[in-house]
Formats: structure tokens, sequence, C-alpha cells
């Protein structure tokens, strides 16, 4: 996870939307560590000591958006776009 990317990821789609709290990363961190994550500086801090708690993919596109996540019909109509 390229570290100096991470605070425009959140800035753009909010690191509420970029913090996967489905994932077996979050699930298996201790019940202090989760609620240790309540704003973006707390939630970017645990995203660069355990990366795998980021949502993927993340995707930059050409456009200068950025997505998270996989949704069929939201990929089809960038790619085409």
């Amino acid at each position: 996870m390229p570290a100096d990317r991470l605070p425009a990821w959140v800035a753009a789609v909010g690191w509420e939307k970029l913090l996967n709290r489905q994932g077996t990363t979050w699930r298996k961190l201790a019940p202090e560590v989760q609620a240790r994550v309540v704003d973006a500086s707390s939630a970017m801090a645990l995203m660069q000591e355990q990366p795998s708690v980021i949502k993927r993919p993340v995707v930059e596109w050409p456009s200068g958006q950025v997505s998270v996540g996989f949704m069929p019909a939201d990929w089809a109509a960038r790619l085409q776009g």
C-alpha cells in the first residue's frame, strides 16, 4: 500500500468507506484496537499498520476519481466513459 496515497484516498472517499470493517483482519483485531478508530487520523494510522484493513480494490481512475470496492455497473460505466 503506497502510504503517500492514503491521505488522498481518505480525502476522496472518506475513511469510513475505505476501512473494511467486514473483513477478516478487522474482526481479528482486539476490541480495544477497533475502539480506537474514531476519526480519519486514527483510521489512517491503523491502515498503515494493517494495510489489509483497507477495502479493495482501490482504483485511481484516469479522470482523477477514486473508487473503492467492485460494483460491476459502476466499473462498466467508468470503463466505457
